[in-house]
């Protein structure tokens, strides 16, 4: 199993950085713009193959791609003076083939005097090359090649070929086509997705489905039964429903629901609860035989997010009392665990549990209130384990792609304003990386394939927009840079455009490192 997740990590997130990078390399082939390289995966090279001028590669690091483009770099040549190189010269006497290695004979062998392999505005290239003792002007044709290895070339970049040497708007869609082609990519999965969805009918209180080991089958509810009433709330409709569950104050609930045009009531049924806010709940999910217990007792069934990486709460511990922002409550069961966090929307917190008959104490923040709301989730989540009936249709389905493409748009940039809100106690520490997402999959292939294909579509939507951020390194900054240019009609200079890229590209790196740190962290104690 863990090697099926491995390979799934690696094709969903190689056909995001796949689509993102041939976006980038077709309109930088479309504007004439020699592509040195075409790179999946980072690191070294596992496959590398030459087409024409570009080589393909797959490397061994499966966090990201690129392309390398002529005109990216301060220099594009390879050669500096002084420098002693072989040439391979054409009939016509012109240069064909600059040799740098040891491993190729050569026409003609010297120390480089001068030299013009860019050529703006198309002025004549050449190099000047000292062979015994005396300089020889040599042309150099615009096709030529640096021969680097025995078997490794590269083509010279004159400047037609270069990025730097296109227009405002080509060089615009160059950059911007990677998340560009993330969105389409998303959007496309989403379309299929909505053929698959059927539009819930919410208008009915009748079960079409019901969740084994939830609090519905523990209930003996079956499917075709409707609900009539939780705790003497009258339910008519799904929406009523959901209303009442989430309002719950307690972990139980009394159902009265219809059979055969009889009224039935089961009492004191427990349900599974999720205080987000806090990354407990009460359902125990054994792995082995998937069989679900939902614990009255104050027993966490399972801990996720900070309370286990930051509080290193596990399945099995038995909260004695939980001390918010000093005050502390002592605990008897889930429902005063659900009390505690009625009162309050966000605080540090101190839970005092026992484990292996000795207390200890975890310590973290909770994930506030406003930020789980705003992320489209709530505080404390009630499952009772049903579904409504559902149907196809047309405009359900159809309208399925652009509502959850902005579904998930809306969430990336809430995400990004509460990472950044003093108000809100979140940070980089609470970002994932490669090893996080690793995990994310691994728990999504369990749902199945629809459930991969939308998580795919929301990965893409957050490498497009993260890329889009104006932070030089990524494709947002260097799209800064051209908004400069067109303002100032006048491009910043590469070696300072170079500069600024390279150290923030630093700096992203060690987010990058910490990032996995954390991630890895996490995997440990999860």
């Amino acid at each position: 199993m863990v090697i099926l997740n491995i390979l799934l990590f690696i094709v969903v997130l190689g056909v995001i950085i796949l689509i993102h990078e041939a976006g980038h390399f077709y309109f930088a082939k479309k504007a004439g713009i020699l592509c040195h390289e075409f790179s999946i995966g980072m690191g070294p090279a596992l496959y590398q193959k030459r087409k024409g001028e570009t080589i393909y590669s797959v490397r061994g690091i499966p966090i990201g791609g690129y392309v390398s483009m002529a005109g990216e770099s301060v220099s594009d040549a390879l050669i500096k003076k002084e420098q002693t190189i072989g040439l391979k010269i054409n009939e016509q006497d012109q240069v064909y083939q600059i040799i740098l290695t040891d491993q190729v004979e050569s026409d003609v062998t010297g120390v480089v005097e001068a030299f013009d392999l860019y050529g703006k505005d198309f002025d004549p290239l050449y190099i000047d090359l000292n062979v015994d003792g005396q300089t020889i002007h040599f042309s150099v044709l615009r096709d030529a090649t640096y021969q680097i290895s025995q078997k490794n070339k590269m083509w010279i970049t004159p400047a037609e070929k270069s990025f730097e040497s296109k227009t405002l708007w080509q060089r615009f869609m160059v950059i911007f086509a990677g998340p560009m082609m993330n969105f389409i990519l998303a959007f496309l999965l989403f379309l299929i997705v909505g053929f698959f969805v059927e539009k819930p009918n919410l208008d009915s209180n009748e079960l079409f489905e019901i969740v084994p080991g939830y609090a519905a089958d523990n209930a003996q509810l079956e499917i075709g039964d409707k609900i009539l009433a939780i705790n003497g709330e009258p339910i008519e409709d799904w929406n009523d429903l959901s209303v009442v569950m989430s309002n719950l104050d307690q972990s139980w609930i009394d159902v009265m629901y219809e059979r055969d045009g009889q009224s039935f009531v089961e009492i004191d049924v427990n349900v599974s609860v999720a205080v987000q806010m806090a990354g407990i709940t009460n359902t125990y999910i054994d792995p082995d035989t998937e069989e679900i217990t939902i614990y009255r007792d104050p027993i966490i069934g399972q801990s996720y997010g900070r309370a286990r990486s930051d509080g290193g709460l596990l399945e099995g511990d038995i909260i004695e009392s939980i001390i918010v922002n000093n005050v502390s409550h002592d605990i008897e069961s889930w429902d005063d665990i659900i009390s505690v966090f009625r009162q309050y929307d966000r605080g540090d917190l101190v839970v005092v549990y026992e484990r292996d008959g000795n207390l200890e104490n975890a310590y973290y923040s909770m994930i506030s209130a406003n930020a789980l709301t705003k992320l489209g989730s709530q505080p404390i989540v009630y499952q009772l384990g049903v579904s409504p009936s559902s149907s196809f249709d047309w405009n359900y389905s159809l309208l399925y792609a652009p509502r959850r493409f902005y579904q998930d748009v809306s969430e990336v940039f809430t995400t990004l304003g509460l990472l950044f809100s003093p108000k809100e106690d979140l940070g980089i520490g609470d970002l994932s990386g490669p090893v996080g997402i690793y995990t994310l999959v691994s728990s999504t292939a369990s749902q199945g394939l629809l459930s991969i294909i939308v998580f795919t579509g929301f990965l893409s939507i957050n490498i497009g927009l993260l890329n889009l951020l104006p932070i030089p390194a990524l494709d947002g900054g260097r799209l800064v840079f051209l908004g400069i240019e067109a303002v100032t009609r006048k491009p910043l200079p590469r070696k300072v455009e170079n500069t600024i890229n390279n150290a923030m590209f630093l700096l992203l790196l060690i987010m990058f490192v910490f990032v996995t740190y954390n991630d890895i962290l996490r995997l440990i104690r999860g």
